[in-house]
């Protein structure tokens, strides 16, 4: 949706930023409002504007308070970029303005840009929510076998006491089977008999480790 003051569109200055105003709105789409200010004419400054539902202005609507600001104490750079914004209706708004000179450097007008963010917001909100995850819990394993779940929990639990299990003491030992109790290692049929073998013990020691925290 787009409107356009035809007699204004006809200046030489303006009518270059026509297309240029035309392609940014439709190339960032719908939500991205592109107006073209003639700052001669406050009173109905807009030339051309293109999806302008953004703000809910049109062709004849008056200059902006930026756009007095602009005038009024003029405008030590050309780009006022990535500033924000919010519409009548409450709407989150990115806005960049472009100042427009005449041949003399004179400020005649000026190219902005507002971007509705308020879909984009809830958006973002809703994405934080899918990929936020409690820091302090543990990544889930992922394993393709049995054996492979047992590795990673053995792991696990090998990274937690701080030490390879040749070098852990009796107390380590006990907190190793311990952690791997919690873990739930030894709902898995065998699992006992493994660790058993790998920590150079008897089942009987690990079922002792296990209800001595119990």
């Amino acid at each position: 949706m787009y409107q356009i003051d035809q007699k204004k569109a006809q200046h030489p200055i303006f009518k270059n930023y026509l297309p240029i105003a035309e392609g940014i709105a439709k190339t960032v789409g719908s939500h991205c409002e592109v107006v073209v200010h003639d700052l001669t004419d406050i009173s109905s400054s807009i030339v051309a504007i293109f999806n302008g539902h953004v703000t809910d202005r049109e062709v004849g609507s008056p200059i902006t308070d930026l756009g007095l600001a602009i005038l009024r104490k003029g405008a030590e750079e050309d780009l006022l970029l990535n500033y924000p914004n919010k519409s009548i209706k409450g709407k989150k708004i990115k806005s960049s303005s472009i100042v427009i000179r005449d041949n003399d450097g004179k400020i005649v007008g000026c190219l902005c840009i507002n971007i509705d963010l308020t879909l984009l917001s809830l958006a973002t909100s809703v994405m934080n929510e899918l990929v936020n995850v409690q820091e302090e819990k543990e990544d889930e394993l992922f394993p393709q076998t049995v054996a492979d779940l047992e590795d990673r929990m053995i792991e696990r639990a090998i990274e937690k006491i701080g030490k390879p299990i040749g070098l852990m003491n009796k107390i380590e030992r006990m907190e190793f089977i311990h952690l791997l109790d919690e873990m739930g290692l030894f709902l898995i049929k065998g699992t006992i008999q493994n660790i058993a073998e790998l920590l150079d013990v008897s089942k009987f020691t690990i079922y002792n480790y296990i209800e001595k925290k119990t």
